[in-house]
């Protein structure tokens, strides 16, 4: 079993981080080495180009600028290479230490996805989709914003036959690469991924060009693209090596000073804007290149890996084009560069690039990301069938009302706890009575059936030995409770919560519903009332589902009612000590416990 603390999934992952937290260290050291060299490089440049400039030996001076500017350029290359290869292994070091946390349920630490909340939903507050303990935390490794969403939409909303069954097939190829996976689940953490003013990111740049340099489309500003640099190479090569006045040099920076006037404005903006896009845009490109290298099999897969070329160039060497023009203008404080941007003109050649980029790309930039997201969020659901290798992709069955699972389990609770039960629930009207003591597992049950229902609807391996089911919208009423803020009780609550669900089969969907003690705030016999109208009402709709309650006198209703079936959870009394076996039975209670537990607590005296 997956959670298993001696598990052959888990051994793979502490192997991984060993490994890996041994290339980071070798990795660190590397990269201490070469910023030491990059840092005395630069001073042994300033100390020659000041000395010759302080003898006045300008062609020295121009010499040393010439061969250190292009060697101190390798350098920053290497070591940026070198900070980008550490990065990744910590992250890779990082991602199977999460893998170890799921795989042992320890589960607190990760990102939860608690901004997915929605209270009012269908289903979600009830089946722990969102939030401390969750299905998003076992499903989500990604840090891409586009992927988390689209495995959000997927839980909250059912997929067609053809999308989970495409799905499945992709997810069977993806989970045997885990080295694959893990990797473009890496490069996507370089930069803030979740930074949501860059969700839109390409798309946000393009508007910004669009409202920013519509002035660099006139024909000047090509022409001066040319000619500064022309002038600026012709008036260094006359100062040191046809003894012209130096003064000479002043004048194409006083005409870069006053051309770079007219684009400061916009500039800055794209500074404040966007000022860790190129970061932002290193992460994507990666995961770019490492979906264009993949040859998938799939047709799901390949569709995607298809959207990320176009006629000309690929996805990845687009993107990276747009990088290094963002990297340019967004470094515009560095000394090298603005001494070439004064004599070369520099901001005006790499937005006239980014012109350019732009015109270019601009059809293709929504379905590379489309694809990107989609690969990303198909990756995480087979690093979660990889890591839960013993649970079953579930089967999608034509009939109108169906589901049957053998040996189901709830995915949350740690393999050593968790107690699996066979369930059958068909046809229209079809309903389960599930009656039991206290605490003896009915509300887990519900939410067993619920979350692996999500997760069948969703393409996603489900916690059960197999699993057939029927597509449906699912409903729950599990945990009602009241608003002080909105002046609502709890069974106020609830009642509205259960017209929702009335007014949901007015839509002719058929419905999957789990209702937990229904009408819990009111007295029994208003309680008993309620829940037999229910009860009546939804054996007529299409819909199935399961009702929990401690109402015993409800299960004699399947003696005239077929549609019925009674089910429960029992518990014995051994030696003045409740005992659960969490096992369903097919029949209506036949123990109860409040007063043992009463009895328990001193509010009992014996």
């Amino acid at each position: 079993m997956p959670n298993s603390s001696s598990s052959p999934v888990l051994d793979y992952f502490k192997k991984r981080v060993a490994s890996l937290l041994e290339q980071s260290n070798n990795l660190e050291k590397r990269t201490n080495t070469l910023s030491w060299i990059r840092v005395l490089i630069f001073v042994l440049f300033l100390v020659s180009f000041f000395y010759f400039a302080n003898i006045r030996e300008v062609q020295y001076m121009f010499l040393t600028f010439f061969v250190f500017v292009p060697f101190f350029g390798w350098i920053v290359r290497k070591h940026n290479r070198a900070k980008f290869a550490l990065s990744q292994h910590q992250y890779l070091l990082e991602i199977n230490q999460n893998e170890i946390k799921r795989t042992t349920g320890s589960l607190s630490s990760l990102d939860s996805g608690v901004e997915y909340m929605d209270t009012h939903h269908e289903y979600a507050p009830d089946l722990d989709l969102f939030g401390s303990n969750s299905l998003f935390q076992l499903l989500v490794r990604s840090r891409l914003l586009g992927s988390r969403e689209l495995i959000k939409n997927w839980l909250l909303k059912k997929s067609s036959k053809v999308e989970i069954e495409e799905r499945q097939i992709a997810l069977t190829e993806l989970e045997k690469d885990t080295e694959w996976r893990q990797n473009l689940t890496a490069y996507g953490y370089h930069g803030d991924q979740q930074d949501k003013k860059y969700s839109n990111v390409v798309l946000s740049l393009i508007q910004w060009i669009d409202d920013n340099l519509g002035l660099m489309e006139k024909p000047f500003w090509a022409i001066a693209r040319y000619v500064m640099p022309t002038s600026s190479l012709t008036i260094l090569f006359g100062i040191g090596f046809l003894a012209w006045p130096y003064q000479w040099i002043y004048l194409p920076i006083l005409i870069s000073l006053a051309l770079l006037f007219f684009i400061f404005k916009p500039l800055m903006t794209l500074t404040k804007e966007f000022g860790n896009l190129a970061s932002f845009l290193r992460g994507y490109e990666n995961v770019i290149s490492e979906i264009e290298k993949k040859a998938f099999q799939s047709p799901l897969l390949i569709r995607f890996h298809n959207q990320l070329r176009s006629e000309k160039n690929s996805a990845s060497s687009s993107i990276k084009s747009l990088r290094r023009i963002l990297m340019f203008l967004l470094s515009r404080a560095n000394i090298f560069y603005s001494i070439f941007n004064l004599l070369f003109l520099l901001d005006v050649n790499w937005l006239l690039m980014a012109l350019n980029w732009k015109k270019k790309n601009i059809s293709h930039v929504k379905d590379w990301f489309d694809a990107v997201h989609q690969i990303d969020a198909l990756s995480d659901m087979a690093s979660y069938a990889f890591a839960n290798s013993d649970f079953v992709y579930p089967q999608v069955s034509e009939h109108k009302h169906l589901l049957v699972a053998e040996e189901m389990g709830h995915p949350l609770i740690k393999s050593t706890q968790r107690v699996s039960n066979n369930f059958t629930l068909s046809d229209k009207g079809k309903l389960a009575l599930v009656t039991g003591s206290n605490m003896s597992g009915k509300s887990t049950f519900l939410r067993t059936i619920g979350v692996n229902l999500v997760l069948a609807q969703m393409g996603a391996p489900v916690c059960a030995k197999s699993f057939t089911f029927t597509l449906a919208q699912i409903f729950t009423s599990m945990r009602t409770q009241d608003n002080l803020e909105e002046n609502v009780s709890s069974f106020y609550a609830e009642l509205q919560r259960l017209k929702n669900l009335l007014d949901l089969l007015q839509d002719g969907v058929p419905v999957f519903y789990m209702l937990d003690e229904i009408l819990k705030g009111t007295n029994s016999e208003d309680r008993h009332k309620g829940a037999l109208s229910l009860i009546d009402q939804l054996i007529k709709e299409n819909c199935r589902g399961l009702i929990s309650t401690h109402d015993i006198q409800l299960s004699t209703l399947s003696k005239n009612q077929p549609n019925i079936q009674n089910m429960s959870f029992n518990s014995t009394i051994v030696d003045d000590e409740i005992l659960f076996d969490y096992k369903l039975s097919l029949a209506p209670c036949g123990s109860f416990n409040a007063s043992k537990l009463m009895e328990k607590m001193g509010i009992i005296k014996k």
